[in-house]
């Protein structure tokens, strides 16, 4: 992680040569401060009745990995599919194809 910080930080490569690598350094600096935080909260009530039975949280837990894997993987998508050096406001202007056909003479 640090090798590649470095080769962005040193201007090397850009963003647009790993975006998987990104996704996966936000996930892993941000779970840090995510868990320390969920354990500074004191618990309020201690014999806390959970909403939801063992099995609606699997079915919720299932559900949040799915959407989120098919989000990132949805991002990357995109992200891979722009061409390096547009914006994602200018893909999306340009996304209809002009109303003028091209012409070319034929192949010999």
């Amino acid at each position: 992680m640090v090798f590649y910080a470095i080769l962005l930080a040193t201007g090397t490569v850009g963003t647009d040569v790993m975006p998987q690598f990104m996704v996966s350094a936000i996930i892993f600096l941000s779970s840090g401060r995510l868990l320390r935080g969920a354990s500074r909260k004191p618990r309020k009530d201690k014999n806390h009745t959970s909403a939801f039975s063992a099995s609606e949280w699997s079915l919720l837990n299932k559900f949040l990995n799915w959407f989120m894997a098919l989000l990132i993987t949805g991002v990357l998508a995109l992200w891979l599919l722009k061409p390096v050096g547009v914006s994602f406001v200018d893909a999306y202007i340009f996304r209809e194809p002009p109303a003028h056909t091209y012409h070319s003479d034929p192949a010999p």
